[in-house]
């Protein structure tokens, strides 16, 4: 699960009292909020690997939610390879897909602000590729940042991230990756982008374009 999700808005709802995301490999708890039992780590770790062992011995898929009722009433949601659980007021006739629906909700509105992150990173770089190549030779560019791309695009859930045509970048596939990610990403291929500037044009003149940028994106932001 995405970092970037706020699990935190959970808690706003009436019929959750707290929650805990964690991890599926030691038990540590990654993230929570709210009231919570003291052994929720525990409880959500060892349900959560147990129900999976015995589905996987089963063979009757994965499983998408848990709920248990006790003292209690605890819903587990594996989750991206961790855990998810949340402690609820009491049982509510249909409280499973209102978690489910709630979940997917806060995914979505991320998913959103993550795609127009990089929407607006790739078009700043954009902004200084396109001062770059005027007084520069187009397809030495082009070459320079396909090899960039592709150096810097190792990872699997990288990949897509960004296309290239001419020397214009596009946005391409960024599901699975979080704000975190993509800045890391994106300050990477500025920083190759500018290595390779300094090179063509002096330090002096680097700086002039790269400033004459930053003025562009900031009048348009304000």
């Amino acid at each position: 699960m995405s970092p970037d999700i706020p699990l935190d808005e959970l808690t706003k709802d009436s019929d959750i009292k707290g929650f805990a995301l964690v991890s599926s490999e030691d038990g540590s708890i990654l993230n929570s909020g709210g009231i919570t039992p003291g052994n929720i780590d525990d409880l959500v770790a060892f349900t959560g690997s147990a129900a999976e062992i015995i589905a996987d011995s089963c063979k009757i898929g994965d499983i998408d939610l848990i709920k248990g009722i006790g003292r209690d009433t605890i819903i587990i949601v594996p989750l991206d390879g961790n855990y998810l659980g949340l402690v609820l007021e009491k049982n509510v006739e249909g409280i499973e897909e209102k978690v489910r629906a709630r979940l997917e909700g806060l995914k979505e509105g991320v998913s959103s602000e993550v795609g127009k992150l990089l929407r607006d990173r790739a078009e700043q770089l954009n902004m200084l590729l396109r001062e770059f190549v005027k007084d520069s030779d187009p397809e030495m560019w082009k070459g320079y940042i396909a090899s960039g791309l592709s150096a810097l695009s190792k990872e699997d859930k990288i990949k897509g991230l960004l296309k290239l045509e001419g020397v214009e970048l596009k946005v391409g596939k960024s599901e699975g990756l979080n704000r975190d990610e993509i800045n890391k990403f994106m300050k990477l291929l500025l920083d190759f982008i500018v290595k390779k500037a300094l090179s063509e044009f002096g330090k002096q003149q680097t700086k002039i374009i790269v400033q004459k940028v930053i003025s562009e994106v900031t009048k348009k932001n304000k």
